[in-house]
């Protein structure tokens, strides 16, 4: 049946684009992808160019009145300005990221494995040496390694901007890069929504020749035949509505704003262009004289001369955030995390260039391992060969601030070289890489860029250390690396030192966990810690464990024994949700710990001055130190969204008579503390006759439902305008407990919940 509906649509699609290609000569009114703009009041021309986000050579045939056009302009724009597309997509990426973590339910935390685990790096070191985040290949090339030899070096929207700034063009872009991506997520919202829409599922052959037809339309300029076969295929006319038609309202009125002031050449995605809504019929609308410029479908004989140019870069110095390394870069070194999730990388991109530098860090802990610097050193050694793209042209050692490593050049498949810098310290290995097209990298940037990195060295001054957000503090040998892992899941602060004149290193781990539905017994906590820690790669046997307590903190003391033959003690913490290992590997044979371990001590925690936050979405306003970091506009498309869809706007026209309930979690990176806020609104005219028996009844619900119980009297409220119950539960053989704020105003219900200890 479905391949049978399949023939018919294929068979009329092809009668339909014959009728197309026979009548289009009599019928075309959008001939060609480059458009001159004149008129209204213009004292030079600009242009308009329909682009394919492709690097397929079908897309480049650019004959010379392409490269005149853009010669003619102050500046070149495309839909979102590259020199800013990283910077907002970091950006974005964070919000995105932020606003997840806050709505998502809290209280669900639990110990693993891999949560005090001291990972085998080998795998890791791999993955960093041959590996390119995805998202340097779709800024800069948009290559695939099976079209390799059918491609140009990237993709036509970057190519026309780095032609723009090699003939000293100034950069701009026609849409805001927020206000697209919110459309963007409207338009998917209205899709969604949408009660008819068309179906178009359509097999594999008619796939093909559909994508080859839009191909050679596109070859041949033909603007006509690409606007009718798109809409065909349109599924959604809500989708397109805002996809295509708003957004080309958008850039419309951007390219009218922008050549009152100077002459611009613009690429825009050629499904902008035709149509009656189309951009070209916008500008029409607005006064200006547009006609098509015939473009030959040779190669311009000015491609190459342009291609050699090399567009200058301004450097500045960057400084990690732990202060530890330092090196000039021509932007900043931005985190993308879409691929290698595991990997703590920072790229910056030069899309005039078409090159990119990263930095990406390899945390070893071998000075706790008692693995020698020189021993991580001949490791990297060993990997080399098989893990550095392409060949290696030229290897040698090198040194920086008394760090040793090797700098690398090798040559990709494509004739690309990329140059390498990897640093060895006590706790991880840093690898600086640098690639470009063809000897890019052999010219002053890359010179610039590694001989600019610097090392803070670290001496051995023993001496109080308390992090900066307090929690703790101890006496170490030096002041410790201190970084906040948070590349994997089990987000935790690591803090490492080691004594130069006798070996010994000293490692702090701090985790922690919430979880609202249950408490573990402290014993059987501190074991998971232990086993957790125990890495199998490293550890050969204990040599003994002791639980005690330290404070009234529940301590479990092991000695162990690595298989090197050094020893290692720990003392493993817990403090309400805040778990600690505290341990020193000594290279010999001692079994007792030293004054240092035992120096370890609880302190309070820093805060930033208390702010009042709204939260109109949670009907809530607090005084916090912690300010969630959301844009308010994402976050209110997809809350309506979602409130709509709730109340019928969905494709069964369902209402849901009680609201899904709300969640805010308000937690601190530093600190580790978290506050987790659910919010229920009620049905309009929920009442409540008796609030004592209510509460009782939320109270006995909690308890059945997480087998705990209640650690003293519920400490009952009641105001004006709103009352509640304060309770703490407790659970046998723990020191942690929950605790819940639970709060009426109105018909909204509010749940407050944390984890705190019996102790504080």
């Amino acid at each position: 049946m479905f391949k049978q509906k399949g023939l018919i649509l294929f068979g009329f699609l092809l009668l339909f684009v014959s009728n197309l290609l026979a009548q289009q000569k009599k019928k075309e009114k959008y001939p060609s992808l480059l458009w001159e703009i004149t008129g209204n009041g213009l004292t030079r021309p600009s242009y308009v160019f329909g682009t394919m986000h492709v690097s397929n050579k079908l897309a480049f045939h650019l004959g010379d009145s392409f490269y005149d056009a853009i010669k003619r302009t102050d500046a070149v724009a495309l839909e979102i300005n590259p020199e800013i597309w990283q910077e907002q997509m970091a950006r974005l990426e964070k919000l995105k990221e932020n606003y997840a973590s806050f709505v998502q339910s809290g209280g669900n935390d639990l110990i693993t494995e891999n949560t005090f685990r001291i990972k085998n790096y080998t795998e890791e070191l791999k993955m960093a040496l041959r590996s390119e985040p995805a998202i340097v290949n779709n800024l800069l090339y948009r290559s695939y390694k099976s079209k390799e030899d059918f491609e140009e070096d990237t993709f036509l929207d970057m190519y026309i901007f780095q032609t723009g700034r090699r003939l000293g063009k100034k950069a701009a872009g026609v849409e805001n890069y927020y206000e697209a991506e919110k459309i963007i997520m409207e338009a998917y919202a209205d899709m969604a929504k949408e009660k008819k829409r068309k179906n178009n599922d359509l097999d594999a052959e008619f796939l093909d020749s559909y994508t080859e037809k839009i191909q050679d339309a596109y070859k041949r300029g033909d603007l006509d035949l690409l606007d009718s076969m798109d809409i065909l295929n349109e599924k959604s006319d809500a989708f397109r509505e805002k996809f295509l038609y708003k957004r080309n309202e958008v850039q419309a009125n951007a390219i009218d704003s922008i050549i009152k002031n100077i002459s611009l050449f613009a690429g825009i995605g050629a499904a902008h262009l035709p149509g009656s809504r189309g951009v070209i019929e916008l500008l029409r609308k607005k006064g200006y004289i547009i006609k098509p410029v015939q473009m030959a479908e040779n190669i311009g004989i000015q491609k190459n001369s342009i291609d050699q140019v090399t567009v200058p870069v301004t450097f500045q110095k960057r400084i990690s955030e732990d202060k530890f390394y330092s090196v000039d870069v021509p932007g900043d070194l931005y985190i993308m995390k879409q691929d290698y999730q595991d990997l703590d990388r920072r790229q910056y991109a030069d899309m005039s260039n078409g090159s990119y530098y990263m930095v990406t860090r390899v945390k070893t802990h071998a000075a706790f391992l008692g693995q020698s610097e020189n021993e991580v050193l001949k490791k990297v050694d060993s990997i080399l060969y098989e893990n550095i793209p392409g060949k290696i042209l030229a290897k040698k050692v090198i040194a920086k601030n008394n760090y040793k490593g090797y700098e690398i050049t090798g040559k990709t498949r494509r004739g690309d070289l990329q140059r390498y810098q990897i640093f060895i310290t006590p706790f991880e290995i840093i690898i600086f890489k640098m690639s470009g097209k063809e000897n890019y990298v052999t010219g002053k940037e890359a010179a610039q860029f590694f001989s600019s990195i610097t090392f803070m060295e670290k001496d051995n001054k023993p001496g109080y250390f308390e992090p900066l957000q307090g929690g703790f503090s101890m006496t170490l040998p030096q002041k410790p690396s201190a970084y906040f892992n948070n590349t994997t899941a089990e987000d935790r602060w690591e803090y490492e030192a080691v004594d130069k004149s006798t070996g010994d290193a000293w490692l702090i781990f701090k985790k922690s966990l919430y979880n609202y539905n249950f408490i573990e017994e402290d014993s059987f906590d501190l074991k998971l810690i232990e086993e957790s820690f125990r890495s199998p790669d490293y550890f050969e046997k204990q040599v003994s464990s002791i639980q005690t307590t330290y404070n009234g903190y529940p301590e479990l003391q092991v000695t162990e024994k690595l298989k090197n033959g050094s020893v290692v003690h720990a003392r493993y913490l817990i403090k309400g949700p805040h778990y600690y290992v505290v341990a020193q590997r000594v290279s010999g044979n001692e079994l007792h710990p030293g004054e240092m371990l035992n120096s370890f001590s609880f302190r309070p925690f820093k805060y930033q001055s208390p702010q009042i936050y709204t939260d109109t979405f949670l009907h809530a306003a607090v005084l916090t130190p912690v300010i969630p970091e959301i844009d308010e506009g994402l976050r209110s498309l997809v809350e309506q969204n979602l409130d709509a869809v709730a109340n019928g706007n969905n494709n069964f026209g369902y209402i849901n008579y009680w609201q899904k309930p709300k969640r805010g979690n308000f937690c601190n990176d530093s600190t580790g503390e978290c506050i987790s806020l659910q919010v229920q609104e009620f049905p309009k005219y929920f009442y409540i006759k008796d609030s004592l028996k209510y509460w009782q009844n939320e109270i006995t619900t909690l308890l059945n439902r997480h087998d705990m119980y209640l650690s003293g009297q519920p400490q009952y409220i009641k105001d004006k305008e709103y009352s509640g119950v304060s309770i703490l539960l407790r659970d046998t053989g723990s020191s942690r407990t929950v605790n819940h704020l639970l709060l009426l105003k109105n018909n909204f219900f509010y749940r407050l919940s944390t984890t705190g200890d019996t102790l504080n």
